[in-house]
């Protein structure tokens, strides 16, 4: 009978390896807020291109008066869309190597505390509890023992790590 574990990442004994303070976590938030907002444009201008395209065709008719943005923008399809390509984004990153491009630039990563691959429960909980990024307020207070309430919420950590483990997150096995 084998013993295998079912855990991509066993949550680290070693004394290098420490939670992520506050600077740390702000610096990866301005870094993936930059790349963010430039997937959103991204999003946005190609559905506006898209919704162009059925009215060009007449598959679609716009009330009279209003444009394609103004038509976007009151539409719940395509707000659901864009908050569709936000979680995406995250979900995407945390689930395959724990990292966003902000997160590995500042060495950090996400890790569930029991030591198993990230749940899409946990990365939505993640998501609803950030505040877009102002819970990581709470990882200064010396009780939260360097945990953010969005960590708490889902049961994860953000851990710094090494150059060198840095180097080597093997994004295989994370789908």
């Amino acid at each position: 009978m084998s013993s295998q574990s079912n855990h991509v990442h066993a949550p680290s004994t070693s004394p290098i390896t420490k939670r992520a303070g506050f600077v740390r976590r702000l610096g990866a938030w301005v870094y993936d807020a930059l790349i963010i907002t430039a997937l959103m444009l991204l999003a946005s201008s190609l559905a506006l291109a898209f919704i162009y395209a059925l009215n060009a065709m007449q598959l679609i008719e716009l009330p009279m008066g209003m444009d394609v943005s103004e038509y976007a923008r009151t539409n719940w399809l395509y707000r659901f869309y864009l908050i569709f390509c936000f979680f995406g984004f995250y979900i995407w990153f945390w689930r395959r190597g724990g990292q966003t491009a902000g997160m590995k630039t500042w060495r950090l990563q996400l890790r569930s505390l029991d030591g198993d691959k990230l749940t899409h429960l946990q990365c939505v909980l993640r998501l609803l509890f950030s505040l877009f990024g102002l819970s990581n307020l709470w990882v200064i207070f010396p009780w939260s023992k360097k945990r953010a309430l969005h960590d708490i919420m889902s049961g994860t950590e953000v851990v710094v790590l090494s150059k060198e483990e840095n180097k080597h997150v093997n994004w295989k096995g994370y789908m």
